[in-house]
């Protein structure tokens, strides 16, 4: 007995990770850029970098980058991500 069956497949639409704001301005000069990525998805990188030009841009000299709750995903794109901090 044989049975053809078919599946529709659902895709899930990939979301922006990251979002990202200038956090404080301290006295010693420092202004602080604060990065979250609530995951790592295929769209990570590019958007981390499209927030530290622009956070750059807006005069940060300092950053955090916030992983709290992020619950993993690509580990490609985390390792990605680490060398934008390396020179």
């Amino acid at each position: 007995f044989t049975r053809d069956v078919t599946m529709d497949r659902a895709f899930a639409e990939l979301r922006n990770p990251v979002t990202y704001k200038i956090t404080e301005n301290r006295s010693d000069g420092k202004k602080v850029g604060y990065i979250r990525i609530s995951e790592f998805n295929s769209l990570v990188k590019a958007k981390v970098e499209e927030a530290l030009i622009a956070l750059k841009r807006d005069g940060a000299n300092a950053f955090v980058l916030d992983l709290r709750m992020n619950p993993g995903g690509a580990f490609q794109s985390a390792v990605e991500i680490s060398s934008l901090f390396f020179e």
